[in-house]
């Protein structure tokens, strides 16, 4: 066993602890040997009577070789020792604080060698060797550099807070010890990335100064600059102090310098609140685009583990060196980390007490900490939703036998996975799954969206379908098996009372409902719930849309309703339409409009039904509106072509006072009894429509 002991440090039984006392040994400790530390501190170091003895630790050993932080201070400064208080809940209260600060710290530092150590011990090596082309690598570690430069910043602000030091302990030249797997990567890293000064005020393990020239290499490193670009003049210097080498030994055999001791000057005045507000936004953009494209880094690291020997062959290597840890973990460790960040801050937030000056800064640091969570979150999925969408479209055959100019229309559409649905929000997966129909026994690929059911079949028969779906390189086909069900015309999802597997799907357009089977009862389960939520959140969508279209109240710019009392009735008659123009695409498809009008005056909105086939649609249509002013009342007119599984296209509109579809000046008007009119409106585009309008006063 090592003992470590600093030369200022007086001994347990010396009688008079404010003497700084050298001793080699203590009786009543059995160690083997002995090394002593020479303090680098201008003042002599002092023990407080509450002195935590220093626990000599092995280099496989997890506890760390320290005196605990509040027990140490200097001749003059106090500020870090703890006495003995009349509230011993306020001395646990400050301990869990300090003990929680400083997890956050030795985390943050040990991930910054971790993404150190990647840099160093896996991408310039490849880079170097030509292992990897300076495409893979982009493709393989996208904005790795740029993690290290924030992060970088970030450990460097909050070391400066604590006065962070680092003894770095050499052990006798005889002794050498094996890291196991479970070796901690932060001490693996610093041993592998370069020789320390035996004293190191160290920020970081910073990146190889030789780094590789590459332009992959270059580019990543590019990045950095943006992020240096606005450091603190006080945080510029983060690079190590290098004096003694420390020559490498077996890959698995650390070297002389197997331990370090970090000291922090942590105390219940320290704040680091504001730090954390100022960075972690400062942070988002760099793991916005890190976690983007993680997903596709994976596949594609898996891709090059099977095609590339050599690649494959130095992954091992690296495992091997860094305690067992593989790549693809380092390489998570970005989404961990941002992950972590929440429950860190929440524990310090926990440990501080409301009238601490700190307190709102930490508050307001963890729900920074937590939108930023959210939000990658949602990112991450909204990111996966894309890319699923976007494979089904490459791999979803929409044609039957008999038409196969239909591709890729239904209901003489063209259909977009990825796209905006009819309700003007993202299109989303929300689940998929393989499913029996019933009594048929069809087997058939099911894929529920926010907006509707679709049904499939695999073009060729395949045992490893689940293996190929959405994967990048994957040849398996699907064929639209039956026209899709919209939710909007299902009524209910029910789970069968006679067979646990089974459950029914009862629509508004079939007499009969679909039957259809799981191949466990929790899958039925899910598949129950999620459609029927599904279909109520649609629901939901649909009667906000009604709602603010049939407002009877004047909104006035201030926000607040206007109960200015309806003077007349406007009966409208929605005749005809002439000379629609189709949209572009709809030309290039040769498909007839589906056109309906909306009339909307003030908060009140009206729709026809859709006229099928034709561009001089017949409606015939009436319409009542309320009007409070003939002078300042505007009535809007919109025509759309109808759309399934898109927002409705508009093909004309126009907008105009009511005063100016009057047949005769408005004293003239005015002076006749009430009779009905016709007139025709000319839109934007040069169709026009023909409206039969009546007005009746109320007052």
């Amino acid at each position: 066993m090592f003992s470590f002991v600093c030369c200022c440090f007086p001994t347990l039984t010396s009688p008079t602890p404010s003497t700084p006392i050298k001793h080699k040994h203590h009786p009543s400790h059995n160690h083997k040997t002995v090394y002593t530390i020479p303090c680098s501190a201008p003042t002599p170091c002092y023990l407080s009577p509450n002195i935590i003895p220093c626990t000599p630790t092995l280099a496989n050993s997890s506890r760390q070789l320290y005196c605990d932080d509040t027990t140490i201070s200097s001749m003059n400064d106090s500020s870090t020792l703890i006495t003995d208080t009349s509230s011993s809940h306020q001395t646990v209260t400050n301990s869990s604080r300090i003990a929680a600060i400083r997890e956050l710290i030795e985390t943050e530092r040990r991930y910054v060698n971790d993404l150190c150590t990647v840099a160093n011990e896996f991408i310039k090596p490849l880079s170097n060797g030509r292992i990897l082309s300076d495409y893979e690598i982009e493709q393989l570690f996208s904005n790795w550099f740029s993690l290290i430069a924030c992060n970088s910043v970030f450990l460097s602000t909050l070391q400066d807070l604590v006065q962070f030091r680092e003894h770095v302990l050499i052990l006798d030249e005889s002794e050498s010890m094996r890291t196991p797997r479970s070796a901690s990567m932060s001490n693996i890293a610093m041993i592998a990335n370069a020789p320390m000064q035996f004293f190191v005020e160290i920020q970081h393990l910073s990146l190889d100064r030789q780094g590789s020239h590459s332009q992959s290499m270059q580019r990543l490193k590019s990045r950095t600059d943006l992020y240096r670009r606005h450091r603190a003049p006080s945080n510029n210097n983060l690079t190590s102090k290098r004096s003694r080498t420390i020559e490498r030994l077996d890959d698995n055999i650390v070297p002389q310098a197997t331990h370090s001791t970090s000291y922090m000057t942590i105390n219940e005045s320290t704040r680091i609140g504001d730090v954390l507000c100022s960075y972690l936004p400062y942070m988002a953009d760099a793991y916005f685009q890190y976690c983007n494209r993680h997903s596709q880094a994976n596949k594609y690291l898996q891709s090059k583990m099977t095609l590339n020997k050599e690649f494959s062959t130095y992954l091992k290597i690296f495992q091997y060196k860094t305690g067992g840890l593989s790549l693809n973990g380092f390489l998570t460790k970005p989404i961990q980390r941002v992950t972590r960040y929440p429950l860190l801050i929440e524990k310090i937030l926990k440990h501080t007490p409301i009238n601490h000056p700190d307190y709102k800064f930490i508050q307001k640091a963890f729900d920074c900490a937590r939108q930023l969570n959210e939000r990658i979150d949602t990112q991450i999925c909204e990111q996966e939703n894309s890319l699923r969408l976007n494979w089904l479209q490459q791999h979803f055959i929409f044609h039957t036998d008999e038409d196969s100019s239909a591709d890729g229309y239904i209901f003489d559409e063209l259909v977009k996975f990825n796209s905006r649905t009819k309700y003007h929000t993202q299109r989303q997966l929300l689940l998929h799954g393989f499913i029996v129909k019933m009594p048929s026994g069809r087997e058939l690929l099911v894929f529920l969206f926010n907006d509707f059911l679709l049904f499939a079949t695999m073009k060729s028969s395949s045992s490893h379908w689940q293996s190929q779906l959405f994967e990048r390189k994957s040849n398996l086909q699907l064929k639209l098996y039956r026209t899709p069900i919209f939710l909007t015309d299902i009524i209910i999802v029910n789970e069968s009372l006679t067979d646990q597997l089974t459950f029914s799907i009862a629509t508004k357009i079939f007499e009969k409902p679909i039957i259809l089977k799981t191949q466990q009862n929790n899958i039925r389960t899910l598949w129950v719930r999620t459609i029927n939520n599904a279909v109520e959140e649609l629901k939901t969508i649909e009667k906000s849309i009604i709602s603010n279209k049939t407002l009877f109240s004047i909104t006035r710019e201030d926000g607040d309703y206007n109960p200015k009392t309806a003077i007349a009735r406007l009966i409208l008659v929605v005749q005809e339409a002439h000379d629609l123009v189709p949209s572009i695409p709809t030309l290039e498809r040769a498909r007839t409009l589906k056109s309906y009008c909306e009339i909307t005056i003030g908060s009140l909105s009206s729709r026809t039904p859709s006229a099928k086939g034709t561009a001089n649609p017949k409606w015939n249509i009436p319409m009542q509106f309320f009007i409070y002013d003939l002078v300042e009342d505007i009535i809007h007119i919109n025509l759309f072509d109808n759309k399934y599984f898109s927002p409705d296209e508009n093909i004309g509109f126009t907008s105009m006072h009511l005063i100016d579809i009057l047949p005769c000046s408005l004293d003239t008007f005015l002076a006749q009894p009430p009779a009905a009119f016709t007139q025709t409106i000319y839109l934007n585009n040069g169709s026009s429509l023909t409206l039969k309008c009546l007005i009746q006063f109320l007052v």
